[in-house]
């Protein structure tokens, strides 16, 4: 006899997945685009060229905005299904969103400054 508190049929892990990608994996790229762009700096002023800095950042930014796309899409569905996830949904919104904002943020850096400044 199922038990009525039971809500193993209406939980969806996946889309528990999905929503905590947006809470944890969009600072972890913004935190490795930033450690990437140290990183590279040494090589961008031996080449007196800020591509090996723009290129990485603009990545992580298109891996952000997918993200955040993905996220919107999570909350969308948690909040169809009435699950008790739709706060998460709209903190990985939320998250996901500022994260997307301080990689654009970081990106200007690279492309106003010159090779070794």
């Amino acid at each position: 006899m199922p038990s009525s508190t039971s809500h193993r049929a209406s939980f969806d892990r996946g889309l528990l997945a999905v929503l905590f990608a947006g809470i944890a994996a969009a600072p972890l790229i913004w935190l490795t685009a930033l450690q990437t762009g140290y990183v590279l700096a040494y090589q961008a002023c031996d080449d007196r060229s800020t591509s090996w800095v723009i290129v990485p950042t603009i990545g992580a930014l298109a891996i952000t905005i997918g993200v955040v796309l993905l996220c919107a899409r999570g909350y969308r569905r948690a909040a169809a299904a009435r699950t008790p996830l739709p706060f998460l949904g709209q903190v990985a919104l939320a998250m996901s969103l500022m994260i997307a904002l301080v990689m654009a943020a970081s990106a200007i850096g690279p492309l106003v400054l010159k090779a070794c400044d």
